[in-house]
């Protein structure tokens, strides 16, 4: 052998290794920790930021008699319960989800949708005028999903001309019929927004007036 050559290099002991693995261990939670806290800031700031504008201009056109200072704290209180919601729900939805990946080891998409039905009612489930409008956004959002879904996944619907087409006019049918029919069960915002356009419409002279 070399005389020249070194001692070779010794192999890692166990408790080196297991000692190695630990830190590896720690880091990894630190890491997943420290994208739960960032997802909570994350979601406080694009909650405020696409509420804020939506709110201030919503009260100011249709809040009817309230003062300047109700109108204030009415956008404020929407912006605060936007953010703190949205916030909240990707902190529990990250949180839930680690915790179902690394704890209980389902499968990715039982930890998925586990986590995100969980989070969701544990947030979003409170019924309120904020809530309402982000679960109607989120819920029109997952039905035009699924049948784009649908579709793909089945040749005869999807070689169908016209699907928008169909969709845009099944949807504005419906949306007729419970106005004429049944509109005590529609949202109150839809309904007011509807009875100026096909009946206010009606009475002539009034177009201004009942705009604002």
């Amino acid at each position: 052998p070399d005389s020249t050559s070194g001692p070779s290099p010794e192999k890692p002991t166990r408790f080196q290794l297991d000692h190695d693995m630990e830190g590896r261990s720690h880091q990894s939670i630190l890491e997943e920790f420290r994208g739960i806290l960032q997802g909570l800031l994350h979601g406080c700031l694009y909650g405020a930021k696409i509420r804020a504008p939506h709110a201030a201009v919503m009260t100011f056109l249709f809040a009817k008699g309230l003062t300047f200072e109700a109108k204030i704290r009415r956008i404020g209180w929407m912006t605060f319960s936007h953010s703190k919601n949205l916030g909240l729900f990707v902190f529990f939805y990250k949180s839930f989800l680690w915790a179902f990946r690394s704890m209980l080891k389902l499968p990715k998409d039982a930890c998925t949708l586990s986590a995100g039905g969980i989070a969701g009612a544990l947030v979003f489930g409170e019924k309120n005028s904020v809530n309402t409008q982000i679960n109607l956004y989120v819920c029109s959002r997952v039905a035009m999903a699924l049948g784009n879904v649908l579709a793909k996944r089945s040749p005869s619907l999807d070689k169908i001309d016209n699907k928008y087409r169909i969709w845009a006019g099944v949807s504005w049918a419906l949306v007729m019929y419970l106005f004429a029919q049944q509109r005590g069960h529609m949202q109150k915002s839809l309904v007011s927004s509807m009875k100026y356009l096909y009946e206010d419409s009606e009475v002539w002279g009034t177009s201004l007036s009942k705009l604002f």
